[in-house]
């Protein structure tokens, strides 16, 4: 099992990280990249469009339930059936719901360190974000995660050697900066 696996575990994620559907894949890259053309590019606000899309789904929906069954053999789901336990939608309430009581935990304060590192990560994401644009964030992320791990599957060899050269050199590096440490602290005393 190659490092990229362990990383990303299995899932649909992995799946779509690694590219073994392409179609997907492919798709999943374009999309993002005509979101981030359209609202970066062409300046487009994201309001309006984003009710436009809503109005365009509801209408596409409303003709499917009223007249899609002339033309399709499936029909989507009635509200009844959404709220069901094993809906995709509660289960996707469920994770937010999830992740908002990890961030409560978190800030409650009982481990300290794990607070002093989300404070850290948050400036960190506060400062790039005071000179990119969230969705370009977004978007740069997206194009990390679907070209990173197959260009590391690829040339697993080489990379793993250039780390480890850096990771030699790191450690030759502290090494030295502690002995020349130690040696100023034995000549104060």
């Amino acid at each position: 099992m190659s490092l990229v696996d362990q990383m990303l575990g299995e899932g649909a994620v992995a799946d779509l990280s690694v590219w073994k559907n392409k179609i997907t894949s492919g798709i999943t890259l374009v999309m993002a990249t005509l979101i981030w053309f359209q609202f970066e590019i062409m300046e487009t606000e994201p309001v309006p469009f984003l009710c436009l899309i809503l109005l365009l789904l509801t209408l596409l929906l409303f003709i499917w339930v009223k007249y899609g069954h002339h033309l399709f053999t499936w029909i989507p789901p009635t509200p009844e059936e959404l709220q069901q336990e094993d809906s995709p939608v509660r289960a996707l309430l469920s994770e937010i719901e999830g992740l908002l009581l990890m961030l409560y935990e978190i800030a409650y304060g009982e481990d300290i360190k794990t607070f002093i590192w989300t404070i850290l990560y948050v400036a960190i994401i506060y400062t790039i974000g005071s000179y990119i644009n969230l969705l370009t964030i977004f978007y740069i992320c997206l194009v990390c995660l679907l070209t990173i791990p197959v260009m590391y599957l690829q040339y697993q060899e080489a990379v793993d050697d250039f780390i480890g050269e850096v990771s030699e050199m790191k450690n030759k590096t502290l090494q030295l900066l502690n002995c020349r440490a130690t040696k100023k602290k034995k000549k104060l005393y």
